[in-house]
């Protein structure tokens, strides 16, 4: 076959590491592993999305734990990575002279059923129209580095990596042996055969590798996967890129509590060398309303609906709103340091767990609101339980909205009056007036309209400089942040209005680069390393854009970041400005929900391939 992005395998590494963009994305609704295109898995958490990870040599090369297959001789190969079409399973083709030598097949076992867990990872290795010598190798970490004493037992049929609390064991076809901590193996598999290996978690013995099944588990993932993609009702223009968005969404979903992570990595850095590297294994209220209006668009009303009430599950259980949450009751947030890891391409410091939890972030009691409204529109169920939420919600937000805070991005400085803290807290009480009313709930509306009129009046008057004819990014400032993208998207003000129009304006001129790249703020953060462009702010850009009636430049805004996506349409939380490479972590839920939505909303503009106005 024709392979787009094929690439000399010699050319997907950077300072010793496969870069972050050459990765596919393996999960299986409760975990996720990431395959680099030269074969090996580099990060895999089992048997859970916040369980140490297992394998983590993207994080420290030498030190982190891996497991690769390979031919063994890796002269002139080029290297390509497709997905099986609308599944989550992954395969890597090693070629030579242009053709396919071999070809590496990578699952984890999934089903729809949220009690079943196989915390496995099968990877099946097929030769094809020659004799290929594949090399295995196989290091299990458990512990950052193997610190805390990892042991390594050989059994009758493989190797377990155990300490007193995780273990992890490989089962292979190919010969294995141990050295020093590490198992590996070479074989010379015959051309049109095939080889398995699996790697599991949590046992205490091992069996012969075809009581795994894995033939069968592969069969089973494929129709999991395709039954769940032909739920879509979405066929408009970029099918496969919303088709590969949504499949990359449901596998973020960890289906034991339908909690949804906001990508299944840590410290992945958001500028190379700097200290922007974070934890974004847990859910955050405020990617919330966004997951809902996103998958509710394409059909899939029932994730949509069961994410929402999982959610307010959790925040009822707990009697308050959090800025982030543990996916699961044995989380925990507390962040600290991984001593004596290198990072990333030496990003330090590797930080698990999440300060961000101890911020106050005002915006994310307008979103929980704000996402059932997106709910209640998409004809979703709304019953007393989500309503009385709504009431009491907006009882806390009735003084809140009036304290500084950290706001969306999460500042480690001083609290401010941010202007999107305000914003979304007017939002909040339309959009409860607009749920009862659609809904035929009673609740006290004339209260609620008074407090939304005084949160506009106090932006207006405080949040809109006239110096510099803008929205600027908190009260008494006189630059903007891109959190502003969302006044005309929140419809706060006609998107034809002066101080709305003087703003985009000042955002395109003070952050966007290159017509398409945003950087979030001008303001010293108290970070090191740059800032780069957050691929979120680049489709609401394209939002803004369609609201103003600029559908061209829409469209070609959007097909810009697409083209910014990897070879598997994927896409992490930033891009550098410079070399356009991705950073953070990867594969970021929240970028892949602004695929959606705008893909959606330029399909209502240019539907059928022709024009049309679209209603605002």
């Amino acid at each position: 076959m024709a392979f787009q992005g094929l690439v000399d395998i010699r050319d997907i590494y950077a300072d010793g590491y496969v870069k972050i963009a050459h990765h596919g994305v393996i999960m299986n609704n409760r975990s996720a592993a990431l395959v680099g295109m030269d074969g090996t898995i580099d990060w895999a958490c089992l048997p859970n999305f916040n369980s140490p990870p297992v394998f983590d040599s993207i994080l420290d090369k030498n030190k982190g734990g891996f497991f690769s297959v390979s031919p063994e001789d890796k002269s002139g190969l080029q290297v390509a990575q497709y997905y099986r079409e609308y599944t989550n399973v992954l395969i890597t083709e090693f070629l030579r002279d242009g053709k396919t030598i071999l070809r590496v097949t990578d699952f984890m076992p999934t089903s729809e059923y949220s009690t079943i867990s196989f915390p496995e990872i099968h990877r099946m290795v097929e030769t094809l129209g020659q004799d290929v010598r594949v090399s295995v190798s196989f290091k299990a970490t458990l512990n950052y580095g193997g610190g805390n004493g990892v042991t390594v037992d050989e059994r009758r049929n493989g190797f377990i990596f155990r300490t007193r609390k995780n273990n992890v064991g490989v089962v292979s076809e190919i010969p294995l042996q141990l050295e020093d901590h590490l198992v590996t193996g070479t074989a010379v598999i015959p051309r049109r055969s095939s080889r398995w290996i699996v790697a599991l978690q949590g046992i205490l013995h091992l069996d012969k590798i075809s009581d795994y099944k894995s033939y069968e588990r592969l069969e089973e993932t494929i129709d999991y996967w395709q039954k769940w993609s032909n739920q879509s009702n979405y066929k408009g223009m970029f099918n496969n890129d919303v088709t590969r968005s949504s499949l990359v969404l449901k596998g973020l979903f960890y289906e034991p509590t339908g909690l949804m992570v906001a990508a299944p990595t840590a410290s992945l850095p958001e500028c190379i060398g700097a200290e922007r590297n974070w934890d974004y294994r847990y859910t955050w209220v405020r990617d919330t309303a966004y997951v809902i209006e996103a998958l509710s668009t394409i059909g899939y009303k029932k994730e949509a609906t069961k994410f929402l009430y999982d959610m307010m599950d959790i925040i009822i259980r707990e009697g308050k709103i959090r800025t982030i949450y543990p996916i699961d009751v044995n989380g925990t947030l507390d962040e600290f340091e991984i001593e004596g890891y290198e990072g990333h391409r030496g990003s330090r410091p590797v930080r698990i767990g999440n300060k961000a939890v101890e911020q106050l972030q005002v915006d994310q009691y307008g979103s929980i609101i704000n996402a059932i409204h997106s709910l209640s529109r998409a004809g979703g169920i709304v019953n007393s339980y989500l309503w009385n939420f709504v009431g009491e919600t907006l009882d806390t937000l009735e003084d809140l909205w009036k304290e500084p805070d950290s706001s969306i991005w999460e500042f480690r400085t001083e609290p401010k009056h941010y202007v999107y803290s305000k914003l979304v807290s007017w939002a909040a009480f339309r959009s409860a007036i607009q749920i009862g009313q659609e809904q035929g709930f009673s609740g006290p509306y004339k209260k609620w309209k008074a407090i939304m009129d005084e949160i506009h009046e106090d932006i207006i008057r405080h949040g809109f400089n006239s110096s510099v004819n803008s929205f600027v990014q908190y009260y008494g400032s006189k630059e903007v942040d891109a959190a502003l993208l969302r006044i005309p998207l929140l419809d706060f003000l006609p998107p034809n209005d002066r101080r709305v129009v003087g703003t985009i304006r000042k955002i395109e001129n003070d952050l966007m680069h290159d017509g398409y790249l945003f950087k979030r703020y001008l303001e010293d953060d108290g970070l090191k390393g740059r800032d780069n462009a957050f691929l979120l702010l680049s489709f609401w850009y394209v939002e803004v854009l369609i609201k103003m009636g600029q559908h061209e430049r829409a469209r070609d805004v959007f097909q810009s970041i697409m083209d910014r996506a990897n070879h598997l349409g994927l896409f992490s939380e930033e891009i550098d400005f410079d070399t356009k490479e991705q950073l953070g972590n990867f594969p970021q839920a929240i970028t892949h929900l602004g695929v959606i939505k705008s893909a959606v909303m330029l399909n209502s503009v240019y539907k059928n391939g022709k024009r049309k106005q679209l209603q605002l």
